[in-house]
């Protein structure tokens, strides 16, 4: 009798043990988990807004910048997209049909901006052509993410796209005793790249001067004071940097995420010099500002990413 009570104790006490559910541990296992991935799914939802603002952003910017161009071939004038700052921008067209341009200012969505320097202003002439040869510049968000345009001469716009990649074409002699008079015939293999930008003619490389900044105490002086690097690490861009003056100089320089600047910083005695190296870590083109400062000045050297 004393052992039936026993056993059907202990029974009781293993269904109050399976009502009483999760223990503490368990519960703060799982809100741990739970936790875990609610700020991942917080991360990626993050991301994904500000590229759709980046992709917001862009998407109007060349909107417009395709209305200008129309606009001028049809009224027969000028038109322009010019920036002001780096997140808003000018729209000089004729909005409303009369023939009579205006200007109307438009801005990117929050955390996008421009990272290209000097700020691009693209104009159109009657015939849609651009004042340049090529205008490249990159837009980014406060994610890092980056997208950029390309204008061509001939007016034509891509987003992250290269307009120069043409296709491969195969060429063929043009029998000229036929029905083709021989004076009509021209003679080339050249191929013209819309955007491709201008280059001297003569094939000579002109080497950008150095530029010097001055401070109260020292001189700085970069040598060249414009690089021309590939994109995506197809090449690397080197300068070199002197000092004078008294004592030692840390010159830290700093760029846009897309550009890697090696060494992250170096100390010059008064009188010597140090190499610095650029290169592109993505596909991102343009022109872009890195700053080389130093507790005496600053010096501001173009950085151009091309294919």
């Amino acid at each position: 009798m004393d052992k039936r009570l026993a056993s059907d104790g202990e029974r009781s006490r293993h269904r109050i043990d399976e009502q009483r559910g999760f223990s503490i541990l368990q519960l703060v296992i799982t809100l741990a988990i739970a936790a875990i991935v609610s700020t991942f799914a917080l991360v990626g939802i993050s991301k994904s807004r500000d590229y759709i603002r980046l992709q917001n952003s862009v998407r109007q910017l060349a909107s417009y910048i395709e209305k200008s161009r129309l606009d001028a071939i049809r009224r027969h004038g000028t038109s322009s997209v010019t920036f002001t700052n780096t997140s808003t921008y000018n729209v000089w067209m004729d909005f409303d049909g009369t023939g009579n341009p205006t200007t109307r200012t438009f801005s990117f969505e929050d955390g996008v901006t421009i990272i290209s320097w000097p700020l691009p202003s693209v104009s159109f002439n009657w015939r849609g052509r651009t004042s340049a040869c090529t205008i490249t510049f990159t837009v980014q968000n406060s994610g890092g993410q980056r997208s950029w345009v390309d204008v061509s001469d001939a007016g034509d716009l891509t987003v992250n796209s290269d307009v120069d990649v043409l296709p491969t074409v195969s060429y063929s002699n043009v029998n000229t005793t036929g029905d083709v008079v021989s004076g009509t015939v021209s003679s080339g293999t050249g191929v013209h790249y819309n955007a491709a930008d201008c280059g001297d003619d003569s094939g000579t490389v002109v080497t950008p001067p150095p530029i010097t900044g001055t401070g109260t105490s020292c001189t700085m002086t970069g040598n060249p004071s414009a690089l021309t690097v590939k994109k995506n690490g197809g090449s690397t861009g080197t300068l070199t940097l002197s000092t004078t003056g008294s004592g030692t100089f840390t010159v830290s320089p700093s760029g846009p995420g897309n550009l890697t600047i090696s060494p992250t910083s170096r100390t010059i005695a008064g009188g010597g010099s140090a190499t610095f190296s650029v290169t592109s870590n993505d596909r991102a083109r343009g022109t872009f500002a890195v700053n080389f400062a130093s507790s005496c000045t600053t010096v501001t050297v173009s950085v151009k990413v091309t294919n």
